[in-house]
């Protein structure tokens, strides 16, 4: 996410404080590209993201579920782990 409001010097850290957070574990199978994909873009959506942004993180995110389950698991199923957290800079 774009870091509305705050301005940065070159190499300076800006402080942020970790605002929310969620965790979900579940079977590695391609039907839960769609609930992972929604339910990540649903908890980034609080932090008002452009359209753009949005797309992109759900575009990610169902890259990344589509990859763990076909070249990590393949027929054999596992689980899948999410792990998202948002900051008070509007980072996720």
């Amino acid at each position: 996410m774009e870091q509305a409001g705050i301005k940065r010097e070159k190499n300076k850290r800006v402080s942020r404080t970790l605002v929310n957070e969620m965790k979900i574990k579940m079977p590695a199978v391609s039907e839960n590209e769609g609930t992972a994909r929604g339910v990540v873009g649903t908890f980034a959506a609080r932090l008002d993201p452009t359209v753009e942004e949005l797309a992109d993180l759900r575009c990610a995110v169902s890259e990344a579920v589509t990859n763990s389950v076909v070249h990590g698991y393949g027929c054999e199923g596992g689980v899948l782990y999410i792990s998202i957290r948002a900051y008070s800079d509007r980072s996720l």
